[in-house]
């Protein structure tokens, strides 16, 4: 429907262009024009216009994948030859099965739940505004992603104190309050596997559990793995202090505290994934016959404070629509994510079983995408092809694709040439949802990149792809199918 109404506009536009012309011509010539030059001039010359202007449209876009195919395969070529590109998805990962997203929760400018970042990136909105808090070096304000209600005063109340009672940042405490609601609320979606998690330290008898049998005859209880993922920005007292308010809240949830086993990191999108991945293949390598156990994903970030903004100044990587107009414009989100191997029993209560998230493709990129001169798409189509091969899925099978580039960047452009090589079949204003444009950059966008492709799946009940274009050089991408499409 937006194609039709878009040709339409043009159609108009070019008549309305034409007749004025011509109109403007037999009047300063004082020429009055018979019936055979009206319907040439005011109809078909209108008509013909069109058509050679949809024709011109369809030959650039055509150039412009050939010259993005074309660029990508001398650059894949010559990272092979260096190196300096790598496929980060081992071989035996190829067939493993996919992963059960339990749940997911998130908090951005957006909104508060994955299907409402799905609405409003397909939608376009909310866009970012100029922020009524911070300024650049030059005391003007910023365009940012600023969540509108943040439970700051709850937090502070919560929130432990660094050595030395030093302030907390603003961006520190803005963070770790946008992750509040979405770790309550994984940590709620635990209750259905409560007694899973009873005794750690019991071996319990196995039988009727719906587990395989082990050569013995009892089976210890696995651990749940609680993954952080902080900004690398971070100092480590930031780092610990977000360690010690996350144990905290996670004292309060359906899981006895000694059930847990809590790891930091810095690393983000597709690194932090593939680190995902190795973990529920074996969750504790100090328990090789322990049963599988889900994993709590965390993930957390805000650039809303005077230091992050002057940090991203800094770095020349700051939105300015003069000066840097493919910049990057502060924001701040939040998302977890409670994942499962694919044997953990589902909830019996629930009305349907766990999305699957099929294993994912990764590459790194051999020039960063902010980079000055031209942006390849090989990559991006790389990891979309691997994704599909992973789920061994044909691209027309995709219901949809949600990605975490914007408008405004050229990572925008690399999508386009992805999308146009290797699912020309999907329609932009229908089957695609850049969240990039509506929440912004940061550590836990590829997550909730993830969540939004999951929450698209399920409601078109057919296989959505997830790809990660955020970072300046990795790329990654994986497939989400609902329970009927596994």
């Amino acid at each position: 429907m937006t194609t039709i109404l878009k040709h339409t506009a043009m159609l108009v536009a070019i008549c309305c262009l034409a007749w004025l012309g011509i109109t403007w011509h037999w009047r300063s010539a004082g020429h009055a024009p018979s019936g055979d030059e009206l319907l040439r001039y005011l109809v078909l010359l209108p008509l013909v216009a069109f058509g050679l202007v949809l024709l011109l449209r369809l030959a650039w876009r055509s150039a412009v994948a050939r010259q993005a195919a074309g660029g990508a395969v001398a650059a894949a070529s010559a990272g092979a030859a260096s190196g300096s590109a790598a496929a980060a998805s081992p071989p035996a990962a190829q067939d493993a099965p996919p992963l059960q997203l339990l749940a997911a929760h998130l908090c951005c400018a957006a909104g508060s739940d994955p299907s409402d970042l799905v609405g409003a990136a397909k939608a376009n909105q909310p866009l970012p505004a100029l922020d009524a808090h911070l300024t650049n070096a030059d005391g003007l304000p910023v365009m940012s992603h600023r969540i509108a209600d943040l439970p700051l005063a709850e937090l502070n109340e919560s929130l432990p104190t660094l050595p030395e009672d030093e302030p907390v940042a603003l961006h520190v405490q803005r963070a770790l309050a946008a992750l509040q609601a979405p770790l309550a609320g994984a940590l709620l979606a635990l209750s259905p596997w409560r007694e899973r998690f009873a005794d750690p330290d019991a071996d319990l008898e196995i039988a009727g559990q719906g587990l395989p049998t082990p050569p013995s005859a009892t089976l210890r209880w696995p651990r749940l793995q609680v993954l952080m993922s902080w900004p690398a920005a971070w100092s480590d007292a930031e780092r610990a202090l977000a360690e010690r308010w996350t144990r905290e809240q996670c004292a309060a949830g359906p899981i006895e505290p000694s059930q847990l086993r809590f790891h930091g990191s810095v690393l983000s999108g597709a690194e932090l994934w593939l680190d995902v991945e190795r973990r529920l293949q074996r969750p504790d390598p100090q328990a090789a016959d322990a049963p599988s156990a889900p994993l709590l994903l965390l993930a957390t970030h805000s650039d809303l404070s005077d230091d992050a903004v002057a940090a991203l100044e800094h770095q020349r990587r700051l939105f300015d629509a003069g000066a840097h107009p493919r910049g990057l414009m502060p924001a701040e989100s939040a998302c977890a994510l409670l994942l499962a191997p694919h044997d953990w029993p589902a909830d019996p209560q629930a009305d349907d079983p766990p999305l699957r998230l099929h294993r994912a493709a990764a590459l790194r990129r051999d020039k960063s995408v902010e980079a000055a001169g031209g942006v390849s798409s090989q990559t991006a189509i790389d990891v979309l092809a691997g994704a599909l091969a992973h789920a061994k899925l044909p691209a027309s099978e995709l219901g949809g694709l949600v990605c975490d580039a914007d408008r405004h960047s050229q990572r925008g452009t690399e999508l386009f040439g992805a999308t146009l090589k290797l699912l020309p079949q999907l329609d932009p204003a229908e089957h695609l949802a850049m969240t990039g444009s509506v929440a912004g950059h940061g550590g836990a966008a590829p997550l909730m990149l993830i969540a939004a492709a999951a929450a698209l799946a399920k409601a078109e009940r057919r296989p959505c792809a997830a790809l990660s274009l955020g970072d300046t050089h990795w790329r990654f991408a994986l497939l989400a199918c609902a329970p009927a499409a596994s």
